[in-house]
């Protein structure tokens, strides 16, 4: 019984000191990230520049923007060597501990893009189990620094902003997760947004910055800019590589006769070989459903056969359009639609004399686009209402 009595003694006096957590850091003790921006800084030079909300301001507010005359965040800036000597840098200049789990955006400038070898920027943010890889990635024209010092109108913050863009215009999949997997595969280039800070005319308010997409840049095996898309020709892209989830569109009736705009939801698209054997002839399908919203011509959709028009000339537009935005990929050369995994996986002994340079030989293969959009509505009025 006394033996008893002395381990359980032991025992709980053992508990007692490894219970507790050595290394817990209060909630208070912390630097909360929502966003990064990433420039070039020159001689092989990288700077990190951290948006760091504070708690405090953020939440005095419930109309969102700022709470009054304070700032709702700080912009901590440091140059490195790499990534984690720009951050080591930034975390001298703070009381708190940073913390980069709850990251929404990674901004990168398109001049970093131009002048660095990308590749090495990833290694961090890949191998440290510290970032969450759920945070969106963007490029930036000009300054990712300015980027992150923007005060957006609406929201408190221009990541959480931007962010938000992204998924309200229905582009998803932009997360380093995604784009590691899409550089990482033999068949497939990254398509990323370009952001563009919006030069403000109204009364020199600071607060009436906005930040607009400025089309999608695409990047190469190396990642290096090949070609930069528009906003519809990106807006396509998406579409066929599988990203888009809903979009609007608007196009002319024949001879100019009024247009015809639509909300298109469901986007799909589909891969696959022509014949079954030719792995240069390729068949892109996309399909989407359709819903008219806006219509300026003399069209009466309350007319079947009307109807049957509209829908065949709806698939010739768009796979008109859609074609030259692949053309026009197809030569800069970067394969972003990830044909090249469909031939992998198709056609893989055909695959292993490609892959070695497939940006070339992506430029010769025959890729056909095919669009099968269903009408469901044509709305609540036939004609137009006059």
């Amino acid at each position: 019984m006394r033996r008893f009595f002395q381990m359980a003694c032991l025992s709980f006096i053992l508990l007692s000191t490894s219970a507790g957590c050595t290394d817990f850091v209060e909630p208070n003790q912390l630097a909360f990230v929502i966003g990064t921006g990433i420039d070039d800084a020159g001689k092989d030079m990288l700077e990190i520049s951290h948006q760091i909300a504070l708690p405090s301001q953020l939440s005095g507010s419930s109309k969102g923007g700022s709470s009054g005359d304070s700032e709702s965040f700080i912009v901590i800036s440091a140059k490195g060597k790499n990534v984690f000597e720009a951050n080591e840098r930034v975390q001298r200049k703070l009381s708190r501990r940073l913390m980069t789990s709850h990251r929404t955006l990674i901004a990168i400038s398109q001049e970093y893009i131009e002048h660095n070898n990308t590749n090495k920027l990833f290694d961090k943010l890949n191998r440290d189990p510290a970032n969450n890889q759920r945070d969106n990635i963007v490029l930036v024209k000009g300054s990712a620094k300015d980027f992150m010092k923007i005060k957006h109108p609406l929201e408190q913050l221009s990541s959480i902003a931007s962010n938000k863009e992204l998924q309200i215009n229905g582009m998803n999949n932009y997360s380093i997760r995604q784009f590691i997997i899409e550089h990482a595969s033999e068949g497939a280039r990254v398509l990323v947004p370009l952001l563009q800070i919006e030069n403000n005319d109204g009364k020199g308010n600071e607060k009436g910055n906005l930040v607009q997409f400025a089309g999608h840049a695409v990047l190469n095996n190396e990642l290096k800019i090949k070609g930069i898309l528009d906003d519809n020709d990106g807006l396509e892209a998406i579409w066929m590589l599988g990203k888009g989830t809903f979009q609007g569109l608007t196009i002319p009736w024949k001879n100019g006769n009024g247009t015809l705009s639509f909300r298109l939801t469901h986007l799909e698209r589909r891969i696959h070989s022509v014949n079954g054997n030719d792995p240069k002839q390729i068949l892109l399908t996309v399909k989407a459903q359709a819903y008219l919203l806006d219509n300026t011509t003399p069209l009466d959709m309350s007319d079947v056969d009307n109807m049957i028009e509209l829908k065949k000339y709806l698939d010739e537009k768009i796979q008109t359009d859609l074609q030259d935005t692949l053309n026009k990929v197809q030569q800069w050369g970067p394969d972003i639609f990830g044909i090249g995994e469909y031939l992998h996986r198709k056609h893989p002994y055909w695959w292993k004399s490609q892959r070695d340079d497939w940006d070339e030989n992506f430029k010769k293969i025959n890729v056909s686009v095919k669009a099968d959009i269903q009408l469901r509505s044509t709305g609540t009025s036939a004609g137009q209402v006059e």
